[in-house]
């Protein structure tokens, strides 16, 4: 989703750009879906890249001096991001036969474009009773939707290790209590007995009953953007799920660090937005 925002972004100003949608192979432990962008979200109407360009997209990293010269020989140009830093000048470095390589997880990126992006990811329109309820409910409550992402997949990537201990989601929940009048928490999670097991105490109705993975993956992201304020985990998937909600005074916590200390290369970074709180 932050590759498309960029993408929408990118041709703005050069309508040419295509989207590549070929290149990606998964190779971390972390699970990856199968379901397109598109399968989500119907607006989402990308003009695709043909296959069998720009193979050496997805090489791992010890192999990007090689990308960066490439062009030089082949002239496909690969475009590597620099950082998880917002470089004003990104664009300007655009050139023939060129692919953009990256997360592009910075919503200054996209800003100028976000019309589009909300529109690109409009989300269809519920079919289970037991979602659109919900989604009511939280639409004329105090909501407070909390996602928690603590599944095996995430917990072992040594790239979040020690981000969004038990600690994070108590001073956010005891942020959102002094700042909101009756707020009602909904739990999102992929790990329910991290949730029961840590958040004591806490009153809270558990949305356990939509899949993770497949076709209706969406489901619980699309639920989280109807609450009045969200607290996400370090995961693109509430980070949308609180960016898509339309609330104009919402208020949305974020986790700092957003990722492990001890990898530089990913720290500093500008992924979570100005206008939200850093705990």
């Amino acid at each position: 989703m932050f590759q498309y925002a960029f993408y929408l972004s990118l041709k703005e100003k050069y309508p040419e750009a295509l989207w590549d949608q070929s290149n990606f192979v998964p190779r971390s432990a972390m699970t990856c879906e199968t379901v397109r962008i598109q399968d989500v979200f119907p607006n989402v109407k990308p003009d695709i890249m043909p296959p069998g360009h720009f193979r050496m997209a997805y090489w791992r990293r010890r192999w990007s001096i090689v990308k960066k010269v490439s062009g030089f020989f082949t002239g496909n140009w690969y475009l590597l991001e620099r950082d998880f830093l917002f470089h004003p000048d990104e664009f300007e470095r655009t050139r023939r036969n060129c692919i953009y390589v990256g997360a592009w997880q910075c919503e200054k990126y996209f800003l100028p474009v976000a019309g589009k992006v909300r529109h690109a990811f409009s989300f269809p329109e519920l079919e289970s009773e037991r979602n659109i309820a919900m989604a009511g409910k939280m639409k004329a409550e105090n909501s407070v939707a909390i996602h928690v992402r603590k599944g095996k997949d995430y917990v072992n990537e040594e790239l979040f290790k020690g981000t969004c201990p038990v600690e994070y989601y108590k001073n956010a929940i005891e942020y959102l209590r002094s700042k909101v009048d009756n707020p009602v928490f909904y739990l999102f999670t992929d790990n329910p007995a991290w949730v029961k097991d840590n958040l004591l105490g806490l009153d809270y109705t558990l949305v356990d009953w939509n899949p993770v993975k497949g076709p209706q993956n969406y489901v619980d992201m699309q639920l989280m953007s109807c609450a009045k304020h969200n607290i996400i985990s370090n995961s693109s998937y509430s980070w949308w799920g609180a960016w898509l909600n339309p609330n104009p005074s919402k208020i949305v916590v974020a986790p700092e660090p957003w990722f492990n200390p001890a990898m530089p290369h990913y720290n500093p970074n500008q992924i979570v937005p100005d206008s939200w709180v850093k705990l």
